[in-house]
């Protein structure tokens, strides 16, 4: 009474059956974490911490969690010590080890020490940047030929107001004020990609709009190796939507317009969001939400940051692509008079393409 005593982990049971030499993405590799935990008696996450601890280890709670869950790649020295926590052989550490140099070596590697570590019980948010490092928000401007009559969007005009040249203002404001909020101590600032400086570029970037006003989504589809296209809004344009070209043929997905009252109105977009690797910086990510109107913007922008359906689909993303670094879907958003219902994720019906893959 009184005295804790450390009690040892239970003894594993066998591990011969686990193959990792099978295993290709960071959500396999937790999977297997997994089934060894289990096999070890299912420790708690603080058994495992303060166990670890006392062979030298430092295996604070969140990381493990993260790890087990799919959320973070491990660095190498972490998963050797929850293979030893676990009581897997030594004789099987080489395929262990092999596997992360796989699956987690290189890129991912660079960033196990750098993706923030959620609080116990707080689930990572997509829009949560490392500390310290600079966010740029980027969207196109209205070409000139286009401006608006209101004297205001005209740069000679006393009353000139700089974002209404904007061509995504609705997404850009979201967006901003969101990531602002959850990250108070960074430096987050939005241009329009005319704007963009050369030191812009290796920062977090965000870009928001389509291929037809912004010109960095255009260069990013082919820059990034994207199995999605997106037709410019043209005259001449024959057909308008998103083109998804893929192992399995090629899919189009167009957004629905109806001719009513005189006018044309937007009932369903399409949207697009992209997270990858920054080309240009390495250790920096890019985001990618666009649409085929501007409604469709919004919507991609809103996917991921509403009150209702954000968390859920937060959640179905981190299900689906664990700790992958290069991800996308294209999804329907529906316009109801003007207002735009970012898509549910987690119905089969609102995603239209889904993809992922190791970086």
């Amino acid at each position: 009474m009184g005295h804790d005593v450390e009690m040892p982990l239970p003894r594993p049971g066998p591990f011969g059956d686990l193959d990792p030499s099978s295993v290709t993405t960071i959500t396999q590799l937790a999977e297997l974490l997994r089934q060894c935990r289990v096999r070890a008696g299912n420790p708690s996450l603080r058994d495992i911490e303060r166990l670890s601890g006392k062979r030298g280890h430092a295996l604070p709670r969140s990381t493990v969690a993260g790890v087990l869950a799919g959320r973070r790649p491990p660095r190498r020295d972490l998963l050797l010590a929850l293979l030893a926590a676990f009581g897997v052989p030594d004789g099987d550490r080489v395929v262990w080890t092999s596997a992360w140099e796989r699956v987690v070596g290189g890129r991912a590697a660079e960033l196990a020490d750098v993706v923030v570590d959620p609080a116990d019980g707080e689930p990572p948010d997509i829009w949560r940047f490392p500390p310290g490092e600079p966010v740029v928000i980027t969207c196109g401007r209205i070409p000139a030929s286009m401006g608006s009559n209101f004297t205001a969007s005209d740069p000679r005009d006393p009353d000139y107001v700089d974002l209404l040249t904007y061509a995504d203002p609705d997404a850009l404001i979201h967006l901003f004020g969101h990531i602002r909020a959850l990250n108070p101590d960074h430096d987050v600032k939005f241009a329009t990609t005319s704007d963009l400086q050369p030191a812009d570029y290796s920062s977090h970037l965000v870009v928001i709009g389509g291929s037809d006003f912004n010109m960095l989504t255009r260069d990013m589809f082919s820059t990034l190796h994207l199995p999605v296209k997106m037709s410019p809004r043209l005259p001449e344009t024959d057909w308008l939507g998103l083109e998804v070209v893929d192992g399995e043929g090629t899919q189009r997905f167009s957004p629905v317009l109806g001719d009513e009252y005189g006018s044309r109105i937007l009932h369903e977009d399409v949207i697009l969001f992209f997270r990858g690797v920054n080309p240009v910086d390495r250790l920096r990510t890019i985001t990618i939400c666009a649409g085929m109107y501007a409604r469709g913007t919004l919507a991609a922008a809103r996917c991921l940051t509403d009150p209702v359906l954000g968390p859920a689909n937060q959640a179905y993303l981190r299900r689906k692509v664990g700790a992958n670094l290069h991800f996308g879907f294209v999804a329907r958003a529906v316009v109801i008079d003007r207002m735009v219902a970012p898509p549910d994720l987690t119905d089969p019906g609102q995603r239209l393409y889904e993809w992922m893959r190791p970086e």
